[in-house]
């Protein structure tokens, strides 16, 4: 008996050390191959345009925000131009890329580990904000310069989840034109934690997994209506918004951000291909909630330093949801829990922001 226990223990562990042998030789291969790979730089020039139609898009989302409001309605002048507010990076630096470069579901080829990872998910990532106020929007040429931080490999062979981790910097070129490795050498730090000459560094993680098969999508489909594990959320709340994301709030922002995604436009192919029950709120849009609530909140007395954020759990089209956050337990009051409830008041969202005073 004692025998084939040993028996036993030694076969489990020889396949976990055989599991963890080809997760690791797998996450090296993809390290190796992302990490390197040189991504193109994305120039913009900073109008209030993008910034503006995104205010219009949020304005009904945040009532209470009255100066808010009020600044959406006109198209801001250059000649007296507004800082860009926390979040609205995301509507600038679209991805160049063809419609050759688009992949069956919408997103891009360039952060993608190739086949057989070809489903795509927002997990979360943070963002440091160097210049609190964020750069004017006068119209000045800028530029995004991406790099691949870190690739990694969760999960048993067969059922992989690559997490590609993306830093995305942003500045403002000079008057006069730069060379690209001048304008690497100037923005881009080898030591992340170092701003260079960026005036928004973000963070995102994406996770990239296998498509699911027949059984997995039958599986998903008898369980549209029922609610995963509910994980429950922090209490007393200094400030909540409640909001119902509708098909043209998802819409909107799929076109202010460029983004093709079909698990945010099509709900047949969010169904039968990745076997959720209607279309996902983005991982972006989320961030863009908790900075928009955040920033509300403080008013003009403190500007957001940074966010950290995770995305637990999947917010749909046309199911309320509320955006949270309350100053951290024993801390002073620069540093904040935020996060988003889903329907069933379970937590979707968790992240923590870091604020300085005026």
């Amino acid at each position: 008996m004692k025998r084939k226990l040993l028996q036993c223990l030694r076969l489990r562990q020889g396949v976990s050390a055989a599991l963890s042998r080809s997760c690791s030789s797998l996450s090296g291969r993809l390290n190796q191959v992302l990490t390197t790979r040189k991504l193109p730089l994305f120039y913009d020039y900073l109008h209030p345009q993008p910034s503006h139609l995104l205010n219009a898009t949020l304005t009904d989302l945040f009532p209470k925000q009255q100066p808010f409001v009020l600044e959406s309605r006109t198209l801001p002048s250059i000649k007296t131009p507004l800082h860009m507010a926390p979040g609205h990076h995301l509507v600038y630096f679209p991805p160049q890329v063809t419609l050759s470069q688009l992949l069956s579901d919408g997103t891009d080829v360039l952060h993608s580990p190739g086949d057989p990872f070809n489903r795509r998910l927002w997990a979360g990532g943070k963002v440091r904000f160097p210049i609190l106020s964020g750069p004017l929007l006068d119209g000045s040429r800028a530029v995004c310069l991406e790099t691949i931080r870190d690739v990694t490999v969760n999960g048993l062979k067969g059922e992989e989840k690559i997490v590609v981790s993306i830093e995305r910097r942003v500045g403002v070129l000079k008057e006069r034109d730069e060379e690209e490795h001048d304008i690497r050498r100037r923005i881009w730090t080898e030591n992340e934690e170092e701003n260079g000459q960026a005036s928004v560094i973000e963070t995102r993680n994406l996770i990239f997994m296998r498509e699911k098969t027949q059984e997995q999508l039958e599986n998903d489909k008898k369980n549209f209506g029922e609610n995963n594990r509910i994980i429950k959320p922090p209490s007393d709340a200094q400030f909540r918004y409640g909001i119902r994301p509708n098909k043209s709030l998802l819409f909107r922002f799929s076109a202010l951000t460029f983004n093709a995604h079909l698990i945010h436009l099509d709900k047949i192919y969010t169904q039968h291909t990745e076997g959720y029950r209607n279309l996902l709120v983005h991982g972006p849009l989320t961030l863009t909630l908790l900075l928009t609530a955040m920033q509300g909140h403080l008013q003009s007395r403190h500007f957001i330093k940074d966010i950290e954020y995770r995305n637990l759990a999947p917010l749909y089209v046309d199911e309320e949801l509320t955006v949270c956050g309350k100053p951290k337990t024993g801390r002073r009051t620069d540093a904040w829990d935020v996060w988003i409830e889903g329907p069933e008041g379970g937590l979707a969202v968790r992240g923590s922001v870091q604020t300085e005073a005026v």
